[in-house]
C-alpha cells in the first residue's frame, strides 16, 4: 500500500522535517513510483541516508545551522555514546586479562602491570566523572519534568531502569552462584554456568545501551543553564581524554604481553572463535574495534564542543 510505503520511508526523517516537507515527499514518491509501486533498493537507501542526515543536522551533530549551545550539547552526546562503547570494550578486556600476571614472567611484567593499572584507573575515573555529570544535570532534569517534558523521555528512561534492574539481579545471582563453585567450574568446567555468564553479559550490554539511549534523550530535551552546559561539555572533553588514555593502556598491555607472554593471549577468552592467535586474539580485536569506534565518536564530539566554544559557547 502507498500509505505504508510512504510512512516507512518518512519515519527516517525527523518529525519537524516531516511536518514541513512530508507532503512534498509523498507526492514525489507517487509521481515517480505510482500509487503502490515499489521503491528500488538504491533509492530506498538514498532516502534513508538523507533522513539520517537530516536527523543528525537537526540534532546538531553535523553542519553549522545550529547555534553554539546546540552544537555543544550534540558534542557531549557524541562523547557519551563513545564512552558506552569503551565501557563494553573495557569489560571484555577485564575478563580477557583476568589473572594475566600468573602467565607472565616476573621480570617482564612491569610494562604490562603499569599499563593494566592505567586502564583500571582511567576507567574508574571515567565512571566517576560520568556519575558527577549526571549529578550536575539533575536540576535541569527536574526542570524538564516540571515543564511537562517527562512524556518525551518517559519510555527510554523506564526501559533503561528495567534493563539495569534486570542486569543487576542477574549479576547478583551469578555472583552468588560463583562463590559456591570451584575455579574449574567457573572457567569452563560447568557449561550451565558458562551459559548463564553469557546471558548476564548480554543483559549488561543491553542495559548499558538502553541507559545510553535514555541519557541521549534526556540531554536532547532538557534545557540546562549556559553555565551548566559549559560544565557538562568540559566534563565530556575530560572523558574523551580518559578514553584516549584507556586505549593507550590497552595497546601497551597488548604489545607487552605479545612480546613477553604470548601464551596469555592464546589462552584468553574467545580463543578459537573463529581462530586462535598468540599475538592477535579475536577478543582483543573486538576490544580494539570498539575502543576505536568509541574514540572516533568522542573525538568528533570534542571537536564539536571546541568549535562551539570558539563561537562564544551558549549564551546565558
Amino acid at each position: 500500500m502507498r500509505a505504508d510505503r510512504d510512512e516507512r520511508l518518512l519515519r527516517w526523517y525527523p518529525s519537524r522535517w516531516r511536518s514541513r516537507y512530508g507532503d512534498e515527499l509523498r507526492a514525489l514518491l507517487e509521481d515517480r513510483y505510482g500509487p503502490a509501486g515499489g521503491v528500488p533498493v538504491g533509492d530506498c537507501l538514498g532516502l534513508v541516508r538523507a533522513g539520517l542526515t537530516e536527523r543528525a543536522r537537526e540534532g546538531g551533530f553535523v553542519g553549522a545551522s545550529q547555534g553554539p549551545a546546540e552544537r555543544m550539547r550534540a558534542g557531549s552526546v557524541l562523547v557519551v555514546c563513545g564512552w558506552a562503547l569503551v565501557l563494553v570494550a573495557g569489560a571484555v578486556f577485564g575478563k580477557f586479562s583476568d589473572n594475566w600476571s600468573t602467565g607472565t614472567p616476573r621480570a617482564d611484567r612491569w610494562v604490562a602491570s603499569w599499563s593494566y593499572d592505567v586502564v583500571a584507573v582511567a576507567g574508574t575515573l571515567g565512571c566517576v566523572l560520568t556519575l558527577v555529570a549526571a549529578f550536575v544535570a539533575v536540576p535541569a532534569f527536574a526542570r524538564l519534568r516540571r515543564r511537562g517534558g517527562w512524556a518525551s523521555v518517559r519510555r527510554p528512561v523506564a526501559r533503561a531502569a528495567v534493563g539495569v534492574a534486570a542486569a543487576a539481579v542477574a549479576f547478583g545471582a551469578l555472583l552468588f552462584w560463583a562463590h559456591h563453585l570451584s575455579s574449574h567450574d567457573r572457567n569452563g568446567g560447568l557449561p550451565v554456568y558458562g551459559a548463564l555468564f553469557v546471558v548476564v553479559c548480554v543483559a549488561a550490554v543491553a542495559a548499558l545501551a538502553w541507559s545510553t539511549v535514555a541519557a541521549v534523550a534526556v540531554v536532547r530535551h532538557m534545557e540546562p543553564p549556559a553555565r551548566t552546559l559549559r560544565v557538562l561539555a568540559a566534563m565530556a572533553v575530560a572523558l574523551s581524554a580518559l578514553m584516549l588514555v584507556t586505549f593507550a593502556g590497552v595497546v601497551a598491555w597488548w604489545v607487552s604481553e605479545a612480546l613477553h607472554a604470548p601464551g596469555v593471549l592464546l589462552d584468553g577468552i574467545g580463543g578459537g572463535v573463529p581462530f586462535d592467535s598468540r599475538f592477535v586474539p579475536p577478543a582483543l580485536l573486538v576490544v580494539g574495534a570498539l575502543m576505536i569506534a568509541g574514540l572516533v565518536l568522542a573525538l568528533s564530539g570534542t571537536v564539536r564542543i571546541a568549535r562551539a566554544a570558539r563561537l562564544g559557547g551558549p549564551s546565558a
